[in-house]
Formats: C-alpha cells, structure tokens, sequence
C-alpha cells in the first residue's frame, strides 16, 4: 500500500474515528487516502486553527483523541495556536502536515542551503512547533513510517498527554511501504516523557 493508504489504516486501528483537515497541495495524497478507507473520516473545517481546536476538543471529550491534516506553510503554523492549547492543558493530538517534496526542500542541495526556500510553501514546522508538542519529526524516507507514527502514538498518550506533530513530504505520501518490513518502535523500560 502507499504510505497515506498506511497512515489512515493505522489511525483507523487506533480508533481514531474523525479527522480534522483543510485540502491543500501538499497534503493532497494523504486526502486521497479517504476516498479508499471506509474506516475512518474527515471533517472539512474552515480554517486550520479550528482544526487543531476541534482535536483538542474531540481529545477532552472523547471517546478517543484525534488527529489534524494540513498543507504545508501558513496551512501547518496555523496549527500552532491550537497545538499550543494542547500542550499547556496536557490534552493528546495528533497533527500531519503536508511539506513539500524531499527533493524541492533546502537541504536537497548544497547550493540551497542558505535559500529561505525551494519548494512552495517549504517551511521548518518541526523547528517552529518543538517548543509546544511533545515530539515533532519530518519524515525522512517512506520506510519510517510505522516507527514514527507508534511513536508519536506512544507519546501522545502516555505519561503527561499532550500533542506531537509529523511533517511528511508529498513525495513519501505516495511512495509504495512494504507493510512487512516496517520497524515498529518498541517503547523504552524505563520512559523518559518528552517535554514534559
């Protein structure tokens, strides 16, 4: 399956029942994904700082917690207000952003390093929202999938609750993941709780 088609059926598995999103390019795959799930579904909301409010909100009331999708840019550090409600009442949420292309992004080539960007709307949500989530992670190849997402899963919800946020490339959206192959991520013995 493609990796969107993993995300969703993992989120599914979870029990993960809405998902809060605004269309944009970079997250176009992962919406995509939908429209073959019958699992889970979403919710299209107006602007993406509701999104990240309704998660907290689905999250306090349940019956489980929930998960955002955006676009990348202005669409991922619109979360922010949202995510930061979260993190300050201990309250679990999940939040994908789209980002743009490995391949389009600053670090692709030596000669862009110092550009303020190379693909649209290519922007640092990781470095921006690390103060206010308990883990926040960019993907780098397709294959990290499983151990990113049980990760982000674990910290969630364990010790002090509070939100985490994957930032994956629109090329890794749709590349293909052997199932099989994926490393899971097996939580320590003795739990160190990421900004708690």
């Amino acid at each position: 399956m493609n990796l969107s088609d993993y995300v969703l059926e993992f989120l599914a598995k979870k029990k993960i029942k809405q998902v809060f999103l605004i269309t944009g390019g970079a997250i176009s795959f992962m919406v995509d994904a939908f429209s073959r799930n019958k699992k889970i579904k979403y919710i299209s909301v107006g602007h993406e700082q509701s999104a990240a409010m309704m998660a907290d909100a689905y999250s306090r009331i349940g019956p489980n917690f929930s998960c955002t999708m955006v676009t990348s840019g202005p669409g991922a550090t619109n979360l922010l207000t949202g995510i930061g409600c979260s993190y300050f009442d201990s309250i679990p949420s999940l939040h994908i952003c789209g980002q743009v292309n490995t391949y389009e992004q600053q670090s692709s080539n030596k000669s862009t390093l110092n550009v303020r960007q190379v693909g649209f709307q290519e922007t640092d949500i990781v470095s921006i929202s690390k103060p206010i989530t308990k883990f926040s992670y960019k993907l780098k190849k397709a294959n990290e999938i499983k151990y990113i997402m049980e990760k982000s899963y674990h910290l969630a919800t364990t010790g002090r609750p509070g939100p985490v946020l994957i930032d994956i490339p629109m090329d890794l959206q749709r590349q293909i993941v052997n199932t099989k192959k994926l490393k899971s991520f097996i939580p320590p013995k003795k739990e160190r709780y990421y900004n708690c």
